[in-house]
């Protein structure tokens, strides 16, 4: 009996310290990682950073939620590396460029009048929601999977 009221309290203990630790706060651009902002330069040239916001996720580590004066949200991990790209408005587009070519050319042959309004990096491949509403499964290698509901 000890043992289990010990492990509760264990566990208990260690979810309570994990969700203390979520913590948001703004930043100043500045605080990108590097290859965050490396990024930000190279696809967003004159487009202007409204807002960085600092995620501290618990054991996880820190996100970084950089909002663009274009309507454009983009998502890094700690290392500065994009997970999620996404147009705020559902009818908007993500600049094309920031597609994996397989991917980009499976929406354009197989949905020429819609765009992509997101992309997500997954550990299994990418998430792909595109304007008409769809979500779109690939592979890492940006080949189709699935349609999602």
């Amino acid at each position: 009996m000890k043992k289990l009221l010990l492990a509760i309290t264990l566990l208990f203990s260690i979810a309570t310290l994990t969700m203390s630790c979520d913590k948001e706060s703004v930043i100043d651009q500045n605080g990108l990682p590097t290859t965050a902002t490396q990024f930000l330069n190279q696809n967003f040239k004159g487009i202007k950073v409204l807002s960085v916001v600092e995620e501290k996720e618990g054991l996880s580590g820190k996100e970084y939620d950089v909002l663009l004066d274009n309507g454009i949200k983009v998502k890094f991990d700690k290392n500065g590396d994009w997970l999620d790209i996404e147009a705020q408005n559902d009818s908007a587009s993500i600049p094309d460029t920031l597609v994996p070519t397989s991917i980009l050319s499976y929406v354009k042959e197989k949905y020429p009048n819609a765009g992509i309004n997101s992309l997500e990096k997954e550990r299994h491949g990418y998430d792909v929601e595109l304007t008409n509403g769809l979500d779109l499964v690939f592979d890492t290698n940006g080949n189709f999977v699935r349609i999602d509901s």
